[in-house]
């Protein structure tokens, strides 16, 4: 009897692991078969500005994250820098770094050595960091009194913080999770082949649609930064621009080489005529006042690293700005990414009895932009 059981466990585990086992399947019954993965894989050749091409691999997941949360700080970048380059190239006196030194002993095709003081406007006199009396309600506010402060930091390519994705909004004593939103996220790799032999030399994740409130204190950012802005001037009326605020290691100067004006009403007509005239008037940095942003379904929101420049692929038609080396943030550049200043506070994405509601429960939020999704589940102020 112990034997024939034997023979009957051992026939019916033989039967599972045949069934178990994975067959190659013909093309016939390929095509006979259907389904939908969650995950796709593309490789590419993408030509770069010096003309090369690197191999870019991207993973897609096909997938909707909802996420609301806050992160106290992300620092990102802080290593060593070849001597003997500066931050030439911007306007006033190196406030914008392009950084177009090359170094003489550093052989990576590597242009973003910016050890000079100040680097990309980070180490200026104090006097420098004030939100402008034009645009801002708290204008002429020395950025060190803002809620959070302010905290430079030459030392690193990005550091944010009181990150916010997603917010609290407080109806009558209700309060509701707004969600940050992001459709089919993805991971890129960046590969030179040039030699022969498949080099890592960038990487990059971010989604092919983001959408929702995001906010942070922004002490230095390295990367490309496009919102279109309403900049409201009080009794002078508004002005509606598109800006670029980036570079590497800055906290954003408008450059009026690289912003459009599309409309300008009110008395500021008057004073505003053209980019030059709105930069002579608001010469404060612009970026740290702005701490609130609206992502309007912008494919154009990812965070890199490389070891050189990189011209990534297109997502959705929008083909980004080259990355520099280092850390970089890439935010704006297809019309998704909105602020208001005089609805730029930092966002409240905290609850009460947090460390952080009582600094910024008085801050003004956006109202429910086309109408933001909202989660069931609500919270009771008791």
């Amino acid at each position: 009897m112990k034997i024939i059981k034997i023979l009957l466990l051992s026939t019916m585990l033989h039967t599972l692991c045949s069934y178990a086992a994975m067959k190659p399947m013909d093309e016939a019954t390929l095509s006979e078969t259907y389904g939908q993965a969650i995950f796709e894989v593309t490789d590419q050749q993408v030509s770069q500005a010096d003309g090369s091409a690197l191999s870019l691999l991207r993973l897609t997941m096909g997938a909707r994250i909802e996420i609301n949360a806050n992160v106290e700080e992300i620092s990102l970048g802080r290593y060593w820098r070849p001597e003997g380059t500066n931050c030439s190239g911007g306007p006033d006196n190196n406030k914008i770094c392009y950084n177009n030194v090359v170094p003489v002993d550093y052989n990576d095709n590597i242009d973003w050595a910016c050890t000079a003081k100040p680097c990309g406007s980070v180490g200026l006199d104090a006097n420098s960091y004030k939100s402008s009396s034009l645009t801002h309600t708290t204008g002429g506010a020395s950025f060190f009194e803002y809620p959070g402060g302010y905290q430079p930091d030459s030392g690193v390519d990005v550091k944010l913080r009181d990150v916010t994705m997603g917010q609290i909004r407080n109806e009558n004593g209700v309060y509701e999770m707004l969600p940050f939103v992001q459709e089919n996220p993805y991971f890129e790799f960046a590969f030179d082949e040039s030699s022969g032999v498949r080099k890592l030399v960038g990487f990059r994740m971010g989604a092919e649609d983001a959408f929702g409130y995001q906010g942070n204190i922004i002490d230095v950012i390295s990367g490309f930064i496009r919102p279109t802005i309403t900049a409201d001037t009080g009794f002078l009326g508004q002005v509606k621009l598109e800006a670029f605020l980036g570079g590497v290691r800055t906290i954003g100067w408008l450059d009026a080489n690289n912003l459009t004006i599309f409309d300008v009403s009110g008395l500021a007509s008057l004073l505003i005529t053209d980019p030059q005239s709105l930069v002579n008037m608001s010469k404060e940095a612009q970026l740290f006042p702005v701490q609130s942003n609206y992502l309007e379904h912008t494919g154009a929101f990812f965070f890199s690293v490389g070891t050189r420049s990189i011209q990534w692929s297109s997502v959705g038609g929008f083909s980004p700005e080259v990355t520099e080396p280092g850390f970089w943030l890439n935010m704006g550049g297809d019309g998704g990414l909105i602020a208001n200043t005089r609805a730029g506070d930092h966002p409240n994405n905290y609850f009460p009895g947090h460390p952080k509601y009582d600094l910024y429960s008085g801050s003004e939020n956006y109202g429910n932009v086309n109408n933001l999704p909202k989660w069931s589940q609500t919270y009771r102020n008791h």
